[in-house]
């Protein structure tokens, strides 16, 4: 290997190879970068020069739009930091990655004096991204904007090159089911939260606006990884798209500006979450703003689902057709990874209900599919609980309480699609 093809970050005390901006508010640039450099400390420490091929800063940081709130002692990430930990290969990712949520806790621990933030490390063997990374939002910001923090300098590389225009547009209707589960399981979450907990799943519906619109611009082949850029151009795509200007709520480009600015310097969190408010409101107040986002979303999912689809209707047909146009070979392999999932099920499994369900679906369509019902209900009923337990491939998925399946929907889809 080229010796100009690797650069090594020192083990401690130094940030010279963070020479690039991390957030928009300067009076929290430096004490970010410090915390970049212990991330790193711990990760090197843990893992040794000859099992970490790079380490890469991803996400909202790493295109130095990450969003630090001013608190009463030190600042607060809103959102997280992520990393993405390159391993030499697959014996060592299947070895160590278990090891990795306690190593962000871990970074995210020693962080708290500085800085409190939620600290994720994910794990990659080497050979994924030359041989199975694929266009996806994902890839293509990784790769466009990702950060290497140590380890390879070029490690980027070996993703083969793509442009927008290339991200399928299933990958942008993804992004909107994975934000309407994320906010399915932020409605109960808020009820019993307070404090920090609580400004986080405020920040999450605020950020939803962003995502629905970036979902859009994806979904078109015209990804806009800048928060800041997004609002105008969604705007330029909603002139050419005038069913979908149509169909979205009064407001909600007024509400995607105050989201970008929120996003880019979110203050003391005022506008976030109001600061006013006791505990009690503020957990009501956040629950209806969740109820409130309901027809931006739906109105997005339906717009993409008609064009993907090739035809016209209400949501809830929509989403029965798509969950049952998935080919027989990616059937195979997602209910092949669940069988063999290296972690045991949250809840328990019903093997012959599961076996029924992969004659038509996927796992992440059924969830999908099940988690937009449940989420439609949270703002009219949409649909009946036998129809949502129907989905769902766990024993007693029957019952008809819609809070225990909200939460068996959750749990399903952190183990077998975020988490994979």
């Amino acid at each position: 290997m080229p010796a100009d093809s690797l650069r090594r970050a020192p083990a401690r005390g130094g940030d010279e190879v963070i020479d690039f901006p991390l957030c928009r508010d300067p009076r929290h640039e430096a004490a970010i970068r410090r915390v970049l450099v212990r991330c790193l400390d711990v990760v090197q420490e843990r893992l040794g020069s000859d099992k970490l091929v790079a380490l890469v800063l991803t996400g909202s940081f790493a295109r130095g739009e990450g969003s630090v709130m001013s608190g009463e002692r030190v600042p607060r990430v809103l959102g997280d930091i992520e990393f993405l930990a390159v391993l030499p290969g697959e014996v060592d990712f299947h070895r160590l990655r278990g090891s990795f949520p306690a190593w962000s806790e871990e970074a995210s621990r020693l962080a708290s004096d500085e800085v409190r933030v939620d600290i994720e490390f994910g794990p990659v063997e080497i050979g994924y991204l030359a041989r199975r990374a694929r266009p996806s939002i994902f890839v293509y910001d990784l790769i466009r904007h990702g950060k290497v923090i140590a380890g390879r300098a070029d490690i980027l590389g070996e993703v083969p090159a793509f442009t927008p225009a290339d991200i399928p547009p299933h990958d942008a209707v993804h992004l909107v089911f994975n934000r309407l589960i994320e906010q399915l399981e932020a409605y109960d979450r808020a009820a019993e939260l307070d404090d920090i907990a609580l400004w986080d799943v405020a920040y999450q519906r605020t950020k939803l606006v962003l995502d629905l619109a970036g979902s859009a611009l994806a979904f078109r082949g015209r990804h806009e990884p800048s928060y800041a850029s997004r609002p105008r151009a969604f705007a330029r795509l909603l002139e050419e798209e005038p069913a979908l200007a149509l169909a979205l709520p009064p407001g909600f480009l007024g509400e995607l500006d105050r989201a970008a600015r929120l996003k880019l310097v979110p203050g003391d969190g005022r506008d976030v979450l109001p600061p006013h408010l006791p505990p009690a409101a503020q957990r009501a107040w956040v629950r209806e703003r969740i109820v409130a986002g309901v027809p931006a979303v739906a109105s997005v999912l339906r717009w993409e689902l008609e064009a993907l689809l090739g035809m016209h209707g209400d949501l809830p047909p929509l989403l029965a057709r798509w969950m049952r146009r998935h080919h027989w070979t990616r059937r195979a392999w997602d209910w092949t990874k669940v069988a063999l999932h290296p972690v045991p099920a949250p809840v328990p499994l019903a093997r012959i209900r599961a076996a029924r369900r992969a004659v038509t679906s996927t796992p992440r369509a059924l969830l999908y599919t099940a988690g937009a019902l449940a989420y439609l209900n949270l703002h009219r009923p949409t649909a009946r609980p036998s129809a949502i337990a129907r989905l769902l491939f766990v024993r007693r998925a029957a019952r008809r309480d819609p809070a225990a399946q909200r939460q068996t929907i959750t749990l399903l889809w952190r183990w077998c699609v975020r988490n994979t």
